[in-house]
């Protein structure tokens, strides 16, 4: 049998084999965190993609319902939890500010059901203080959605989404 120099064989050592796994594990990892933020982020832009339909969808009852919503005051709520006034829109019955009330609190149990427990959804007229996006006139709405951010550690806090509508 041959005798084998083990000095000229040409190979992967064990030493070498060891850093290429620490380096693949450190990569991985890395790839790891960069899933879990990515969901995190994913989260928050589902978040302003459900207020913007739950905007556009309030926008389209105050439209429907103009009558009930430029009569110059904003239609109070019913008390949270319990919009069942008997008044939606299959009850002819209803007069235009008591349909617009069902719209407002539907709107607000909507948002608090779909962006989270915390959020707050409120119609002030424009232009409101503060706003970059609610700058019209006096006739405009502004359709204000507040929730909390609390699932990213990075954007934590509230945020809000804004829309102007004119009735």
């Amino acid at each position: 049998m041959p005798k084998i120099n083990f000095r000229h064989v040409i190979g992967f050592t064990l030493i070498e084999v060891l850093v290429s796994m620490v380096i693949l594990a450190l990569g991985l990892l890395g790839l790891a965190a960069l899933q879990g933020i990515s969901l995190k982020n994913n989260q928050d832009a589902y978040l302003f993609s459900q207020a913007n339909a739950l905007a556009y969808e309030m926008s389209d009852r105050i439209k429907a319902n103009r009558l009930g919503w430029t009569t110059g005051t904003i239609p109070t709520a019913a008390s949270a939890g319990s919009c069942a006034t008997g008044c939606n829109s299959s009850t002819p019955a209803c007069t235009t500010t008591q349909m617009a009330s069902y719209d407002y609190c539907y709107w607000q149990q909507k948002a608090i059901t779909t962006l989270s427990p915390d959020a707050t959804a409120v119609v002030t007229t424009s232009p409101k203080t503060g706003s970059t996006i609610c700058t019209g006139t006096s006739s405009s709405l502004c359709l204000t959605m507040t929730w909390s951010r609390s699932n990213n550690k990075n954007l934590s806090g509230t945020t809000n989404f804004e829309l102007e509508v004119t009735p």
